[in-house]
C-alpha cells in the first residue's frame, strides 16, 4: 500500500501502538472517543490470541483457523474510533472463525449490525437461508443479532459497527440485505467516502467526531440500497425463516395472555412490518394466534370433558369465557359446549 499524506497508513502512523485490553469490549459504549491503535503483538504469542477472544466475548464466540495452533501466535492490529452513531474499525486481523456469542458478556441483544469493507483477504459467512463468500473489494452487512457463523482468513480491511439505535428508520432495510454482496454505484460511493474518512478520524476531536459519526450513519442509510427486484428476492429468502422462528416462538407461548405481535417483535429483534409480511398469506399475526388457540382448545374440550369451559378458555390464552365462545363459534360454528355435546354423543353412538 503505498503510503503518502491521505493513506490509512499514514494515519495510524500518527498514533502509538498500545495493548489490546484483556477485558471484553464495552458493546454499550455510545461516547464518542479519539482513535486509539491496539495490537496484540505486545503480548508473547502464547497470550495473542487469548486476549482476542476475551475482548470479543461481548460479540461473538472466536476460535483460531483450522490447522492454527493459538501458541503459534495470533497478530491483530487495528485503528478504532468511537464516533457515537458508529464504530469505525481499520487494521490487519489473523484467520479466525466466529459466531454468534452464545452468552453475550454483556448481556443480549447485542443491537449491532457490522459493516465489512475487505482490502484483502476472503471471507464466508452463513446464515439461515444465505451463504456468502467475499473477496478482496467486497462490501457486506452481518447482524450480530441473528444467528450466523462465519471465518475470515488473514484480512485487511474495515468493520464498522452500527448501532441499531442509530438507524431506527432503516433497520428492516439493513435487515434484508444482511449477508448479501452490496454493489452499484451508490455501494462504490460508500466504499470512496470510508476510505477519506479513515484519513482524517485522527485529527478530528470529539464534537467533530460526533458530527462526523452522524454523517457517516446517514451516509450509510443513503448507500445501501437494494433494487426492488433484489429487495422483494431477499426477502423471500427471509420470510420463511422469520415465520419459523416466531411459529416456534407463538408455539413456546402460546397460553400467555401477553402474546402479542410487538411482544413476538421485539423478541425476535425484527420488526413488527417485517413480522406482519412474513405471516401474510397465513391471515396475519394476530389471526395465526388465534386460530392456534381456538385448535388446541377445541382438541382438550373434546378430550378433557370433565374440565369446565371457562378453564379451557383460560389455559388456552383466554381471559374471560365470553371472548372465548365467541372466537370459538366464529372459527367453528357452534358454541363451545355444542362442541363438546356433540363430541359426546359421537363416542357414546347416541
Amino acid at each position: 500500500m503505498q503510503e503518502d499524506d491521505n493513506t490509512p497508513v499514514s494515519a495510524a502512523k500518527l498514533l502509538e501502538q498500545v495493548p489490546l485490553p484483556r477485558e471484553p469490549s464495552n458493546i454499550r459504549d455510545r461516547a464518542a472517543a479519539a482513535p486509539r491503535l491496539f495490537t496484540t503483538l505486545l503480548y508473547p504469542p502464547s497470550e495473542q490470541f487469548e486476549v482476542w477472544q476475551t475482548r470479543m466475548a461481548s460479540l461473538v464466540d472466536v476460535a483460531p483457523a483450522d490447522g492454527h495452533s493459538p501458541a503459534q501466535g495470533f497478530e491483530v492490529e487495528y485503528l478504532t474510533c468511537n464516533m457515537a452513531d458508529v464504530i469505525f474499525t481499520s487494521g490487519r486481523f489473523a484467520a479466525q472463525t466466529f459466531a454468534r456469542a452464545a452468552e453475550p458478556s454483556q448481556g443480549a441483544p447485542v443491537d449491532l449490525w457490522w459493516l465489512f469493507r475487505l482490502r484483502s483477504g476472503e471471507a464466508r459467512f452463513e446464515t439461515a437461508g444465505r451463504h456468502l463468500h467475499a473477496g478482496p473489494g467486497a462490501m457486506f452487512l452481518i447482524s450480530l443479532d441473528d444467528d450466523f457463523r462465519g471465518s475470515l482468513t488473514d484480512f485487511e480491511g474495515l468493520v464498522l459497527a452500527l448501532p441499531r439505535r442509530s438507524f431506527v428508520d432503516e433497520a428492516d432495510q439493513l435487515n434484508d440485505v444482511c449477508n448479501i454482496l452490496l454493489s452499484g454505484n451508490l455501494v462504490e460511493l460508500l466504499a470512496d467516502y470510508l476510505d477519506r474518512l479513515e484519513t482524517r478520524v485522527v485529527l478530528m476531536s470529539p464534537d467533530e467526531l460526533r458530527r462526523a459519526g452522524r454523517a457517516t450513519a446517514q451516509m450509510i442509510a443513503a448507500c445501501i440500497q437494494l433494487s426492488s427486484d433484489r429487495l422483494e428476492q431477499a426477502r423471500g429468502a427471509i420470510e420463511p425463516v422469520l415465520f419459523e422462528r416466531a411459529r416456534l416462538y407463538i408455539e413456546t407461548n402460546l397460553r400467555d395472555f401477553d402474546l402479542t405481535p410487538d411482544r413476538i417483535a421485539q423478541q425476535l429483534r425484527t420488526s413488527r412490518s417485517a413480522l406482519y409480511r412474513a405471516f401474510e398469506s397465513v391471515g396475519g399475526v394476530a389471526g395465526y394466534i388465534m386460530r392456534k388457540r381456538l385448535r388446541a382448545a377445541h382438541a382438550e374440550l373434546i378430550a378433557a370433558t370433565d374440565r369446565q369451559v371457562q378453564e379451557i378458555a383460560y389455559r388456552h390464552g383466554f381471559k374471560l369465557a365470553s371472548d372465548f365462545t365467541r372466537a370459538f363459534r366464529r372459527e367453528f360454528g357452534v358454541s363451545p359446549r355444542e362442541m363438546r355435546e356433540r363430541a359426546r354423543r359421537k363416542s357414546t353412538g347416541g
